[in-house]
Parts: C-alpha cells; structure tokens; sequence
C-alpha cells in the first residue's frame, strides 16, 4: 500500500494538470486562434444525416459577430421549450443565411421576420432562429425531427440556399469542418471534444507559434460586384441545375418531400423561401433557372414555396442587398423578412 500512495499521487497530480490545461485551452480559445475557425461554437453528433449543431448557452465573438445561443442550440435569447398561451411561434431554418452570417442576432432574417410580423398587429409572434452555418436540406430536415419539432413550432420557415444540394460539412481529424464525409470523426472523438488536443496538434504545424487572432475581427467583404472567384462559385452553383441529377441532387429533392410529410403530420405549417444568389437582384436578364427548378420539386411535393427574387430585386434598386455572392447583408435581411412575413400574413387564420 505504501507503495501504491505515490503512485496514486502521481496519477492524480497529472490528471489534475491535464485538467487545468483543457480548461486554460477553452478559456483562451486556442484551437480557434490557432486555425481561424469557431471550434468552440459546435456540438458534433453521430446523426448520419446531423453532422453537429451550436453549443447550448454560448456567449462568444466569432469573425466579428457577437454569438449568443440559448439552452436548446438557438441563435437568440432564451426561450421557454414551448411557447406561452397565444403566442404563434415560428421556427426558421436554413444554413449560414438563417443563421445571420456576417451581421448581429438582431439584424439576422428571423429576428426581423419577428418585428415585422409583430407590426402588422395580427397577434403575437416569437421567431427562433435555427440556422446552422453549413447545413444543407437534409441536415436542416434532421435537425427538425431530432430537434426543432420538440419546440411547439406553429410555423416553420425553411431558408432555401441555392447550393443546398450540397453535402452537409462534418468534423475531420484536425478540428476544422470538412466536405469529405468519409473524414468525419465522431462526438467522442479529441478532436470534437478536446481544445487541449487540438492545441497540441496545432502547435507545431504553427511553428509552435500561437497567432493571436482577434476573435471580434469581422470576416473581409466583398464589394457589390463580387471578386472573381465568388462570381465563378456563382456561376458554377447555378450550373449545377442545368446539370443531369446525381446522388446529392436526389438527396436534397427526398429532403424536400419528407418535409413536407413531416409539416402535415405534425399538423405544422411550412413555408419553403427560396433565397437569390447576390448576382440575380440588381441586374438585367438574371439567371433564373435555379428557381425554376425548385419550384418545380415544390409542385411535385406539395410544398408552399416562395421565391424571393422578385422582391429581393425591385429593392436592389434602391439599396446594396449583399455582402458576397450568396449572403444578404442587413439591409438584404430585412427585404427578405418583409417578403416571408406578408406571405406568411396572407393565409387566412393567421390572427391571434
């Protein structure tokens, strides 16, 4: 035994410094310094088809946005899990342009979608946001059944993106979202859980130099014409419609359907908003052919799908609405709010 206790102590000595050097590692944020991505912002799950979500209670900086999420893995203030007597509440969808990438909570679609909605006194209105930066149709779809349906929504708004046909990121080895499936690490794995490990796998490919990254830096914009390489992912995302289908196209097209089967199971409302790429608002002639072809899939679907072309562009002329060829700035937001609120306004039954 006497042998044992130094042992013992040794044991829990290193144990105890391990400890104290993960929470030093969270607490200066380095796995987020060191590569330039918001580790610290996700949960990654073993869903086949949810790859991660937000971290519950957050109140960080990340690319120059103030990131508040509430205990169920919202953007926004906390809520209760269903809403108060008479209040019809909305949940919104979508990937980075629900989620409010580039502005603040309150200038993020679903917070303005909350205000306009309000105005119109027809009732009382509460919108959460549930956009995740990188989800596609189908990880928007799980995240619904596994968590958003729990949520008493009366409503659901789900954000269409022209590149939604793309494969959801997953989490790699190294901590950093990746496209490549076959990469994908799980939610025990180190590098989804541990900012010590990531630290030390990071230090020396840094030449074990920790770049001090200012976390509130915002993200470099691009001016109204776009760059050429954000012009060229443009074009290629709109390509992609003309193309023949393929297993992701399919993917996106089921996702679609099944929620509609979900909407009318649960007895929910769901309107699907198209969103415009940047280079078709303010412009003569856009292409339009994505559009069409979604509205297509919701006539075979029996979905309530709304383009925001059109009201996206009679404001392009007055006002610049985005920031890069697929995000909307504030401005483009709150063009997008008051397009999806007189929809959703228009339906007869609306009114508390």
């Amino acid at each position: 035994m006497k042998r044992l206790r130094p042992a013992l102590i040794f044991l829990a000595a290193n144990v105890a410094l391990i400890l104290a050097a993960e929470a030093l590692a969270r607490w200066l944020h380095l796995p987020d310094r060191m590569i330039g991505f918001a580790w610290r912002m996700i949960e990654v799950t073993d869903h086949p088809d949810l790859p991660y979500h937000l971290r519950p209670n957050l109140d960080t900086w990340a690319r120059g946005m103030q990131v508040r999420t509430n205990q169920h893995g919202l953007r926004g203030p906390a809520t209760p899990l269903e809403p108060a007597p008479g209040v019809h509440r909305v949940l919104a969808l979508g990937g980075s342009t629900t989620f409010g990438e580039g502005v603040a909570e309150d200038a993020a679609f679903p917070a303005q979608l909350e205000h306009d909605l309000n105005a119109a006194g027809r009732g009382r209105f509460e919108v959460l946001n549930g956009g995740v930066e990188g989800y596609n149709t189908t990880a928007e779809l799980a995240f619904l059944e596994r968590r958003g349906l729990r949520l008493r929504p009366e409503t659901v708004v789900v954000a269409f993106s022209l590149d939604d046909f793309n494969p959801a990121p997953v989490m790699a080895p190294n901590g950093i979202l990746t496209p490549s499936v076959q990469h994908r690490v799980g939610a025990c794995s180190p590098a989804s859980t541990s900012a010590l490990y990531l630290t030390l796998y990071w230090l020396p490919k840094t030449g074990f130099r920790i770049p001090w990254t200012d976390l509130t830096a915002a993200r470099p914009r691009i001016d109204p014409d776009f760059a050429p390489v954000d012009r060229a992912l443009s074009d290629q995302r709109k390509q992609r419609y003309r193309d023949p289908p393929n297993a992701q196209w399919d993917a996106m097209v089921a996702a679609l359907h099944r929620f509609g089967e979900v909407a009318r199971a649960n007895d929910v409302r769901l309107l699907i908003a198209i969103i415009p790429d940047g280079d078709q608002v303010g412009v003569p002639d856009p292409d339009l052919d994505p559009q069409r072809k979604v509205l297509e899939i919701c006539a075979e679907a029996r979905l309530d799908c709304l383009d925001l072309q059109p009201a996206l562009a009679a404001q392009a002329a007055h006002e610049t609405l985005y920031f890069d060829g697929a995000h909307p700035n504030e401005a483009g937001y709150a063009a997008m709010a008051r397009a999806i609120a007189a929809r959703l306004l228009a339906v007869e039954g609306t009114s508390g």
